[in-house]
């Protein structure tokens, strides 16, 4: 489906934009630090998820017309920057590390479906979708389809946020380990990641459409 060449110059390109901390990534750390390795795997799932959502909209033309009609757009950009709003609330008002083999009291699926929230609703993520990832597509005779193409690069690159992601979890659950019992932190911590999500949802606002 993909050519070895495509692949040698679009998988690098996918890892440097994921290398770029962003809030997927930040709240990816977060849930690692204070619930635990596997919550903050399960988040990365959930945005590996959002991700072929995505993919999937790019791929039908569905991302297009959103971001072309800007009503569309407004609702788009509104719903993100109002989930930001949320999450960082909600990273504000998180209390001390939780961690326990209790799969309930740790809510994965809520985590999971925050993930996946926080990057669906996104509308950067969209216009990344539809300016980055087509560039990659072979247009040469006896290329497989553009649409399979697409949903092959998205895939690719769902899948190598998930596995930048969850070491980046695991490493921070570690940290939260070592750390021990320091509340102090922990409050500054969460405290000082939901200021850059209120942040980032206010900044989306200003995001313009590609014309």
């Amino acid at each position: 489906m993909l050519t070895f060449e495509q692949l040698l110059l679009y998988t690098p390109a996918a890892l440097i934009v994921i290398a770029i901390p962003g809030p997927d990534m930040l709240l990816s750390l977060a849930r690692g630090l204070t619930q635990g390795k596997i919550s903050g795997i399960v988040h990365a799932v959930g945005v590996g998820c959002g991700i072929m959502l995505h993919t999937l909209l790019a791929a039908f033309g569905v991302s297009l017309l959103l971001l072309a009609n800007e009503t569309a757009f407004w609702f788009l950009k509104a719903g993100g920057a109002a989930y930001l709003v949320y999450l960082g609330i909600m990273q504000w008002r998180e209390g001390a590390p939780r961690f326990t083999s209790d799969v309930a009291s740790l809510s994965y699926s809520s985590v999971f479906w925050r993930g996946l929230l926080s990057n669906s609703l996104n509308p950067k993520v969209a216009l990344f979708m539809i300016a980055f990832v087509p560039q990659f597509v072979a247009t040469s005779p006896g290329s497989a389809s553009a649409f399979s193409q697409i949903i092959a690069l998205g895939a690719i690159f769902a899948i190598l946020t998930v596995a930048a992601y969850a070491p980046l979890a695991i490493a921070a659950h570690r940290v939260s380990q070592w750390l021990g019992n320091q509340p102090s932190f922990f409050k500054y911590f969460n405290r000082s990641v939901g200021g850059v999500f209120v942040a980032s949802g206010v900044a989306l606002l200003a995001l313009e459409r590609k014309h």
